[in-house]
């Protein structure tokens, strides 16, 4: 139980992805907030999976675009299960927008970098202060190779996912001599969230990109984070570590 007595915070935690997440880190012994905008059912429906564990679980409404919001609900987080030992920054804009630049309008812009950028910025912000006081802290935020390698007709994620990278690698260095790690998991095709929201060919098409020619299982991601929370990892920071089954290599 490598996370036993730690408090995990995980945004979007509600479905997809960050569902399993919040499973493994409490499966690791942590007890676990997650985080969810609109669909409570869910959320609390992951509660009830993790409070079988025997473990502490809180589903917390938060609109990561208000500053407002993310205070309180680090505040409520903090009140009910302690203060946050480990953020995993997972939540993205559900909607996913396949329009290039030019017919990219600024609100959907705006709306994107609200969730994706300034939501994960507030959150660091608004949990540091008690890492720092503590002397102890993990922070992984959830990149993807499209803010590596870039994405047509994805202007808007590719560009908050690299903007993530670069607040990885500074919080990294504000947090270094408080014992506070910052990392980010720069994740492929998964078999979870918005890749069944693209239709079946350009699905298959996008497999045929990944070396090892299949999409990942979400446990395989989630594995990375819990290490990187745990203190196994705690000479890793401000890295950024591609988890994609190879997608960025070149292959035929």
């Amino acid at each position: 139980m490598a996370l036993e007595g730690k408090v995990a915070l995980v945004t979007g935690g509600s479905g997809g992805l960050g569902r399993v997440h919040s499973i493994v880190l409490a499966e690791k012994g942590a007890d676990v907030a997650l985080t969810y905008n609109r669909n409570e059912a869910k959320a609390l429906e992951v509660v009830r999976d993790i409070e079988a564990m025997g473990r502490k679980a809180l589903a917390v409404k938060m609109d990561l675009a208000d500053e407002v919001s993310v205070i309180e609900g680090v505040r409520k987080v903090k009140e009910e299960l302690g203060p946050v030992d480990i953020l995993v920054n997972n939540a993205a804009a559900g909607i996913v927008r396949a329009v290039t630049i030019t017919d990219m309008t600024k609100e959907d812009w705006d709306a994107d970098v609200a969730v994706n950028l300034t939501g994960p910025f507030l959150l660091i912000k608004a949990v540091f202060p008690d890492m720092a006081e503590r002397g102890w802290g993990r922070i992984i935020n959830v990149s993807s190779v499209t803010g590596t390698m870039g994405g047509f007709g994805q202007c808007s994620y590719a560009a908050t996912k690299a903007g993530l990278i670069g607040l990885t690698k500074t919080v990294a260095l504000e947090g270094a001599r408080k014992n506070i790690t910052c990392n980010a998991v720069v994740l492929g095709v998964f078999d979870a969230g918005s890749f069944y929201d693209v239709a079946e060919p350009f699905r298959e098409r996008i497999i045929k990109r990944v070396a090892m020619r299949r999409s990942g299982d979400p446990r395989e991601l989630s594995g990375i984070i819990a290490f990187l929370a745990s203190d196994e990892a705690s000479y890793i920071t401000g890295e950024a570590i591609e988890v994609s089954g190879g997608i960025s290599l070149f292959t035929f």
